[in-house]
């Protein structure tokens, strides 16, 4: 697995209870949900026990009894937990190859890449690492860790920029450390050293691991191994874990490895993180519907005291049962034009029961976000909309749409709560 760390400034405030922050993060980021065919996600989220079960039962693989909690965990300074994006990229079927020759015409096809990052985060030492697999995602990445700021209220967050000096730094340390042992050697020309070499010119091979003057190097101990690069074009640290220490369950423990990557590693160049234009995975959306979904339940439960319930993650119609009230939540950040959608689902749901309110909630991210209720959606006019999915076949997809204007002429009660 690759590395990515961020530096975060925390006010002391948002590091003080651990287990406050935890569900935070639990609440905010919400449990990853798999779409019908279990290739793909249909949201962004934290790996959980159901979507292992149905990802399981869809691709009929045997699933192993580890006890997987779907909260972040704690160790120490360290809060873990593992995070799941999907992201579309370009493929070649058959329709591709017509297109090319010109016996067709057909635009861009892509398919879904699902993608596993394993977060640590020490409010403490400010720092969040990622261990993730994958090529070109660390614009994902970023935006994972943007949520992770805006979540902890950090005031500043920065990635580190993994180059030849950092890494030269670090397998410094790795060297001096007795809990390492170097276990190979690639010279700058590629050739495969023997460690007894290095063994019987150690001096001569130590300044030559300090001044960069190899292509890879190999530490490992009974927990883990972590390989260093740095060729002219690559530059990068590779973590392999033991599987039974990375494994989610009782017997995981992340901790050694993040605590050496903190330890070992000295930030030089850091760099600002802004979210991204484009969201291709939609991790800055569902965190705009997660924000939206705990507003409204703040709401029910602490203004109007009653009895709600996120059933979101359930596809019942609808995102929250308070009392005899459906609500189904639409959430925006700060849009300049908010049109609802509702999936073909929560549009037949609204027609046939009694109760269906939708609330709209409006600058989600702030901490005072505005929530309008409607409580006569069937009012609404909304129009019947299609678009085309990549699933591993073509299909269409129905939604129905209603604009701005159309929802706000509707609205009964406009209130708000503190997130």
């Amino acid at each position: 697995m690759k590395v990515r760390i961020y530096t975060i400034e925390i006010p002391g405030t948002s590091m003080s209870n651990k287990m406050e922050l935890t569900e935070k993060i639990y609440d905010y980021l919400g449990p990853a949900v798999i779409d019908f065919t279990g290739w793909g996600l249909l949201r962004p989220g934290l790996l959980n026990k159901r979507l292992i079960i149905n990802v399981c039962n869809i691709w009929r693989a045997e699933r192993k009894k580890e006890f997987i909690t779907d909260r972040p965990q704690i160790s120490g300074e360290w809060i873990f937990f593992d995070y799941l994006f999907s992201k579309t990229a370009s493929i070649n079927p058959l329709i591709k190859c017509l297109a090319t020759v010109g016996l067709t015409k057909y635009g861009e096809i892509k398919l879904t890449n699902t993608y596993l990052i394993t977060v640590g985060i020490n409010c403490k030492q400010g720092m969040i690492i990622m261990l993730y697999n994958g090529k070109k995602i660390e614009t994902q990445l970023d935006d994972l860790a943007y949520v992770l700021s805006h979540i902890l209220k950090a005031s500043k967050i920065k990635a580190v920029e993994i180059n030849k000096s950092v890494i030269i730094k670090f397998a410094t340390h790795l060297k001096s450390s007795p809990r390492w042992q170097l276990k190979g050697w690639v010279s700058k020309e590629g050739r495969t050293i023997e460690l007894d070499l290095v063994q019987k010119n150690m001096q001569e091979y130590l300044d030559k691991l300090k001044k960069g003057e190899w292509q890879s190097l190999l530490f490992k101990n009974n927990y883990s191994k972590i390989k260093l690069t740095i060729k002219p074009k690559t530059q990068r640290i590779d973590v392999f874990i033991r599987s039974k220490f990375y494994t989610p369950g009782p017997k995981r423990d992340l901790k050694p490895i993040f605590e050496e990557l903190a330890r070992g590693i000295t930030p030089e160049r850091i760099v600002d993180i802004v979210p991204s234009s484009k969201d291709e995975s939609g991790i800055l959306r569902a965190y705009t519907e997660r924000r939206g979904i705990v507003a409204v339940l703040n709401l029910e439960r602490e203004k109007y005291g009653r009895e709600a319930h996120d059933l979101s993650y359930t596809f019942q119609g609808y995102d929250i049962k308070s009392g005899p009230i459906l609500i189904e939540v639409k959430a925006f950040k700060n849009t300049s034009y908010k049109s609802i959608q509702l999936t073909q689902n929560e549009y037949q749901t609204l027609l046939k029961e009694e109760n269906y309110h939708i609330y709209v909630v409006e600058e989600a991210w702030s901490d005072n976000p505005k929530i309008n209720i409607i409580n006569e959606p069937k009012e609404i006019h909304f129009t019947r909309q299609s678009e085309n999915i990549i699933e591993t076949r073509v299909a269409t997809e129905e939604y129905y749409e209603c604009g701005e204007e159309e929802w706000r002429r509707k609205i009964i009660k406009t209130d708000s709560v503190k997130l």
